[in-house]
C-alpha cells in the first residue's frame, strides 16, 4: 500500500460491519478518519476502538441521519469547514426497512439513506475530493441484480408511491449506487476523482438485525455461517488505498474481483435520469 501517513477520509455507517472494519484498517494506516454514524452511542464506542489502532491523527466523529437531507448537508458544511482537502470517501451506510417509511424530505427511507443522502454528501464535498487524491468508493451489493427501478416511474418509486417490500427496496437502492458511481465518473471523472462500486460480500453484519422481515431473520439464522465484516473492510481498504488501483474508476467490484453489473447497472440513459432527478429532489445540481 501506499504511504497513507496524513490522509483524510470519511466513511459512513463506521459504527459497526464493514464500515467500523474498514476505518480500522485506514486508522491503523495513518489515515486520519471521521466516522459518520446515525447512534451517538454506537458511534463512540466504535470511535473509541478505532482510537486505539490508530497509528495517525486521532479519529472523529460525526452523528447524522443519512435519510435527513439537512442532516446531510450539516455534515458536508463542517467536514468542509474542518478539511481543506478529503482524499478518500467511503459512501458506506446502509439500511434495510421491511415497512414502507417516509423520510422528512417525502422519500422512501432505504432509498432516501443509501442513495440520495450519498449522492448530497459526495456532491458537497466534491471540491474537498478534487483538492485531495480524490478516491470514492461507494458499497452497493449483488442485490443490484434483483432491482426493477422500471416497474413505475423514478420519481414514484423513491417518493415511496410504487412500494413492492422491503428486499425491493433495498435492491433497488444498491442498483442506485451502481448507477451513481457510473454516472459521477462520466461527468466528474476527468476533474481529479475516482470512483469505484463494491460488493463487499455476504456477511454477518447489523443489516440483518434492523428488522424481523422473513428475510432478516433468515440471514440472522445464517450468521454463523456468513462471511466476516473484516472481509468486505478489507476490500474498501484496498479500493481506497491500493496504488495499483489508483487510476482504476468506474468499475464494479464483487470483494476483491472486476465483475460485469447487470444490465440495468450498465444503462447510461436511466444513470443520467436518476442523476438528473436526484439533482432536482435534493435541489444539488452538480
Amino acid at each position: 500500500m501506499q504511504e497513507l501517513a496524513g490522509v483524510i477520509a470519511v466513511v459512513t455507517g463506521a459504527n459497526s460491519g464493514v464500515g467500523l472494519a474498514a476505518t480500522r484498517l485506514l486508522a491503523e494506516a495513518g489515515v486520519g478518519v471521521t466516522l459518520v454514524c446515525r447512534s451517538r452511542e454506537r458511534g463512540g464506542t466504535a470511535r473509541a476502538e478505532v482510537a486505539t489502532r490508530a497509528t495517525g491523527e486521532a479519529p472523529a466523529l460525526e452523528i447524522t441521519d443519512l435519510s435527513r437531507l439537512d442532516d446531510v448537508r450539516g455534515l458536508a458544511g463542517r467536514l468542509a469547514d474542518r478539511h481543506e482537502r478529503i482524499d478518500i470517501l467511503v459512501n458506506n451506510a446502509a439500511v434495510w426497512r421491511a415497512r414502507r417509511e417516509i423520510s422528512p424530505d417525502g422519500y422512501e427511507v432505504t432509498l432516501a439513506t443509501n442513495h440520495l443522502g450519498h449522492f448530497v454528501l459526495t456532491g458537497l464535498l466534491l471540491e474537498r475530493l478534487r483538492s485531495g487524491r480524490g478516491r470514492i468508493v461507494n458499497v452497493s451489493s449483488e442485490a443490484h441484480r434483483n432491482a426493477d427501478i422500471r416497474r413505475a416511474g423514478l420519481e414514484t418509486i423513491i417518493r415511496g408511491d410504487a412500494w413492492a417490500g422491503g428486499r425491493r427496496a433495498y435492491s433497488d437502492s444498491k442498483l442506485a449506487n451502481v448507477l451513481f458511481t457510473n454516472e459521477l465518473v462520466r461527468r466528474h471523472g476527468g476533474s481529479g476523482i475516482t470512483a469505484n462500486a463494491l460488493h463487499p460480500g455476504v456477511l454477518a453484519t447489523r443489516i440483518w438485525n434492523q428488522n424481523l422481515s422473513p428475510a432478516s431473520i433468515v440471514m440472522r439464522l445464517f450468521k454463523p455461517l456468513l462471511g466476516s465484516p473484516e472481509t468486505g473492510g478489507k476490500a474498501v481498504f484496498r479500493l481506497s488505498a491500493d496504488p495499483a488501483l489508483e487510476s482504476v474508476t468506474g468499475r464494479y467490484f464483487k470483494v476483491e474481483h472486476e465483475v460485469g453489473t447487470s444490465a440495468d447497472a450498465a444503462d447510461d440513459g436511466l444513470a443520467a435520469e436518476l442523476w438528473d432527478l436526484s439533482g432536482r429532489l435534493t435541489g444539488l445540481a452538480y
